[in-house]
């Protein structure tokens, strides 16, 4: 933005004053749209942020409740407990995209 700043700036000083006000309004113009795109892309971060928490509370509700779970302690009953853990993480994870490393 600074660069498109400072060839408005250089613009101005070098047009007349009518061109120099439409750029200067076209600029201003694209400045709030700018404004209105960070606003937008920060609701839209809190509101996933938001989401992301509540599934991980959900989860972490039902993990509480599977742990404080009553099992009779047989190999069979320890496994299905096990593997209804593993199963929730599994989901829980996969409401999650893939973090990709970015390639600059």
């Amino acid at each position: 933005m600074k660069e498109l700043h400072d060839t408005c700036s250089y613009l101005a000083t070098v047009c007349d004053d009518d061109v120099a006000a439409k750029i200067r309004q076209q600029v201003d113009d694209i400045d709030e749209r700018w404004r209105a795109v960070q606003r937008a892309l920060a609701e839209q971060s809190v509101d996933q942020y938001n989401a992301g928490v509540q599934h991980v509370s959900c989860w972490c509700d039902m993990v509480k409740t599977e742990l404080s779970r009553h099992v009779t302690a047989s190999c069979d009953n320890l496994n299905a407990q096990n593997n209804s853990l593993t199963v929730s993480a599994v989901c829980l994870l996969s409401l999650y995209p893939k973090i990709q490393p970015s390639h600059s």
